[in-house]
């Protein structure tokens, strides 16, 4: 029985110096690597497809916060925090933002997504790219008896001040541009899912009104009245994502990718997957996180170091909203 004992004691001895010496050497890689702070990585619940991000993603530790889990590593050598929302909503995702941006030294927050269409085909089909040009919650609004709408409170003056609409620095706008078409040139998408439409090719929303809200929608007349007043190309943004940025005086890039389209399909608007392996929904995540993973990769180190200021007002002619497929010089000089 000592013999047992003792061995017990050594194997205890043993694992206890090995958890150690592996949580030291964790903690001196952080050290090492979060010199200049970490670009925030929001990675939305579902579709729960994260193999392109994490195929890249290089992880040192975990931190448990409260109801959320961290993971500390890199991307391209590049300081990266990631987190998966536990559950659903914007309002979830915002949470994880906040937290995120009070432990750690975050220098901007990304946030690859997909998104439903708000304008029909011949506009817009489902695989296309939008890049958050400027920020809109098009649930924040006043319904008068009549059913007009107002944005935000009944007096028309907004009480959110700065933070009613966010617009994205020009120089970050030619950034994820440039990673867009990169990304874009090479994709080819499978020619079921536009339906009868037959699109493969990615169309780019360069100049891209980002709408979000909880609600989903299928009423096409519904939608129509909330474009009207807030000409969201889409839904399910992340305004509040957005917030949490401005409030910290750091970037918000968003993109998103098309994945369904009621104005292409009945019902809810999502391509039948029929036998295809893979759904939509992931197929377009997939192309939203290769853009963000451009991003990092080719303007990571940038992010990091250098200021990127909010434009006090809309930096872009409405012209610029109405033609948003128009790079209008945007892609020039990017790198291949």
């Amino acid at each position: 029985m000592k013999f047992v004992r003792r061995i017990i004691c050594i194997l205890s001895a043993f694992c206890f110096l090995w958890v150690s010496v592996g949580s030291a050497q964790a903690d001196q890689k952080l050290a090492g690597l979060g010199g200049s702070g970490y670009l925030g990585l929001l990675i939305p619940v579902g579709p729960a497809h994260y193999a392109v991000i994490l195929k890249k993603f290089k992880k040192i530790k975990s931190v448990h916060i409260g109801q959320f889990d961290y993971q500390i590593g890199s991307i391209y050598k590049v300081p990266v925090v990631i987190c998966i929302q536990p559950f659903g909503g914007e309002y979830t995702r915002a949470l994880t933002a906040q937290v995120m941006v009070d432990h750690f030294h975050i220098k901007a927050l990304l946030y690859p997504g997909t998104s439903g269409a708000h304008i029909p085909p011949g506009q817009m089909h489902v695989g296309d790219i939008v890049i958050g040009t400027k920020q809109v919650n098009f649930a924040n609004f006043y319904m008068s008896p009549t059913g007009d709408i107002i944005p935000d409170e009944f007096s028309g003056k907004s009480s959110l001040q700065n933070y009613q609409y966010f617009y994205l620095n020009k120089k970050l706008e030619k950034y994820t541009a440039c990673a867009a078409q990169y990304v874009a040139d090479r994709e080819k998408l499978p020619s079921w899912i536009n339906g009868k439409f037959k699109v493969q090719k990615p169309e780019i929303y360069y100049y891209g009104i980002q709408g979000t809200s909880s609600m989903w929608l299928a009423d096409k007349s519904f939608i129509k009245k909330t474009d009207d007043v807030f000409h969201e190309v889409d839904e399910d943004g992340d305004w509040f994502s957005a917030t949490v940025a401005k409030l910290a005086n750091i970037p918000f890039i968003e993109v998103s990718t098309i994945s369904d389209s009621v104005f292409e399909f009945n019902g809810n608007g999502v391509p039948p997957q029929g036998a295809h392996r893979k759904t939509a929904s992931q197929i377009t995540q997939n192309i939203s996180d290769k853009i963000m993973l451009r991003v990092i990769k080719v303007y990571g180190h940038n992010l990091l170091n250098k200021e990127y200021r909010y434009p006090s007002g809309d930096p872009y002619q409405n012209y610029f909203y109405q033609t948003p497929t128009d790079p209008r010089g945007l892609v020039g000089g990017c790198k291949r």
